[in-house]
Parts: structure tokens; sequence; C-alpha cells
């Protein structure tokens, strides 16, 4: 008579979620804030509003410009940034000062620098201070859903 083998219970074996595509390596929320700024400073150098919103804005942000109404979305975005360019704009530097983040939120808090040259006219360069808010978007990037900047020179 042949012996009777038990059977061992199979360990189940424990899946791996395997990271969104395109994901790679996951940054922190502030190298990324930090990386994001650059970008956003390369491409308005460039005076390239739709490289500036791509990489930088989510598709329902909002930009929240001084003494103008709230602009939504990447079309109203670029078209608004396009005008300064357009203006006359020649230089822009951010400075992040002050990063946070919590789960799939994340802040920036920093000052800018904006020098514009009308035609015809004289450089002019305005600073301010400006707030992003930031989301992590489905595939692990991150961009920003809210911006607010607002000059420091006394209202004219």
């Amino acid at each position: 008579m042949a012996k009777k083998s038990a059977k061992k219970p199979m360990k189940k074996m424990a899946r791996r979620k395997s990271a969104p595509k395109g994901a790679g390596r996951l940054e922190s929320a502030a190298a990324t804030i930090r990386r994001l700024d650059a970008e956003f400073m390369r491409a308005a150098n460039a005076l390239d509003a739709g490289a500036l919103v791509k990489a930088f804005y989510a598709k329902d942000a909002v930009l929240l410009p001084p003494n103008s109404p709230a602009v939504e979305g990447h079309d109203g975005i670029r078209q608004m940034l396009q005008g300064i360019m357009d203006g006359g704009m020649t230089s822009m530097k951010l400075e992040t000062t002050t990063i946070a983040s919590a789960g799939d939120l994340a802040y920036g808090r920093g000052r800018y620098s904006l020098t514009m040259q009308p035609p015809g006219g004289a450089p002019v360069t305005d600073v301010g201070k400006y707030v992003v808010v930031y989301r992590r978007q489905p595939g692990g990037t991150w961009r920003a859903v809210a911006d607010i900047f607002n000059s420091d020179q006394p209202a004219q």
C-alpha cells in the first residue's frame, strides 16, 4: 500500500504593487517643487507659455493674479502668461523659501523677481511673493493646482 503524502498548504506569495507607469523613483515633494520651479523659470525665460503650463500646472489648476479675476485651466493660464511674456517680459526668477507637504498635497511659498521691458520703454523690475499649492497626480507626478502671486510694490 502506497503511503499518502500529507498536502501542505501553499504559502501565498505577497504581491508587490507595481509603481504607476512612468512614476519611476518617487521624488520627495520638496525635490519635485524645486525641479518644477527650475522648469517654470526655464520655460518663462524662453517665453514659452505652452511649455510652462504643461510642465507646471494641473489641467484643473487656477491662477490667481493680482487685480484680475481667477484664471482657470490650461488654456486660460497659457493665454494669460503668454500675454505677460508678449508684453515685454525679459526675465523671471523664483525663490521658494518654504515647502511643506502632507499626503498628496504640498505647498511652496516664496518670492519672485520679474523684469519687463515694454516696447519703447525702459526696463522695470517687479518683486513680490507667491504661494503655490501642489497635488500629486495619477502616476505620481506633482502639479500646481492653485497659484497666487502679488507685488511688493505699492499700488499705483
